[in-house]
């Protein structure tokens, strides 16, 4: 071959390897599509207080259960979970001031809609820590005017594959989502979620389906409970609780939890996260 005919020959390889298109990454395994859910779950910042409109409503045997039916409206403190609890009716709370620690899989209704839901403190096997300084806390996290004019999330990438609390095992793509099957490593009181639904190309969690128990009364007793969790985004993308679907084992109880009215204040009276101080402040509880 010429030294001509050497070079021509040359050209046509290099220019076909330009246009040939390279070869697909190798895609993640499931441990390491969890590790990145969360942490883009876990890059926003969450506000140090939340306001909200807790609607409940229950079926027994498939018929509406009026006395365990309610309204809530909700002042929290995220630092604790701590939070200030009233009956609502058609937009206004009434009646007596409560303070509950809002939580899952305990007596009192699950929440908030920003709950951390890859947190073992989210879930009622141990009553929550309180956080000896919640304003030093609150402090550090950003208004919600920064959140909503933060900039788009960075790309993560590199994302470890091992998760201290789930292995997955089973991944589905099921249209725009990416459905992931978790089983817990240790403790499963704590470690709660079964599923998990997650947009493919921003890994943004949507779904989730978590073991909780319906609790008859206040004498401990319970049913298994599976939830069926909704999510949609929030200011500056924020991921929020929307609803959650309850249903015990066979069908006997339903329970539906829809969250509205949902806000972030700035801050909150002191009193309204001390109980002691409630029966001082009935002329200014809020509505």
């Amino acid at each position: 071959m010429t030294p001509a005919r050497a070079a021509a020959a040359l050209a046509v390889a290099l220019a076909c390897a330009a246009q040939s298109p390279a070869p697909a990454p190798s895609p993640l395994s499931g441990d390491q599509i969890f590790a990145r859910v969360k942490a883009v779950f876990r890059s926003y910042p969450r506000p140090p207080y939340i306001t909200y409109t807790l609607t409940r409503r229950d079926w027994h045997d498939g018929a509406p259960d009026l006395e365990n039916s309610y309204t809530l409206k909700i002042w929290c403190r995220t630092a604790d979970r701590s939070a200030l609890a009233r009956r609502a009716w058609r937009g206004t709370a009434y009646g007596a001031l409560q303070n509950i620690t809002v939580m899952f899989d305990r007596e009192v209704d699950p929440g908030p809609p920003t709950a951390d839901m890859f947190e073992k403190r989210l879930f009622g096997a141990m009553p929550a820590q309180r956080d000896p300084a919640p304003r030093a806390v609150a402090s550090a996290v950003p208004s919600v005017s920064a959140i909503a004019s933060a900039e788009p999330l960075p790309e993560i990438g590199r994302v470890g594959a091992l998760d201290g609390d789930y292995h997955t095992g089973r991944v589905a793509r099921e249209g725009g989502l990416i459905h992931l099957w978790l089983e817990p490593k240790s403790d499963p009181e704590r470690n709660r979620l079964d599923e998990i639904w997650v947009d493919a190309t921003t890994y943004e969690l949507r779904r989730a389906r978590v073991r909780d128990h319906l609790y008859l009364g206040m004498g401990g007793q319970s049913l298994d409970d599976e939830f069926d969790v909704r999510f949609i985004p929030g200011p500056g993308g924020l991921p929020l609780i929307q609803s959650i679907r309850g249903e015990t084992r066979y069908g006997q109880f339903e329970t539906q939890y829809i969250f509205t009215d949902v806000t972030f204040p700035e801050a909150l009276p002191d009193w309204y996260f001390a109980p002691k101080q409630y029966g001082v402040h009935k002329s200014d509880a809020p509505a």
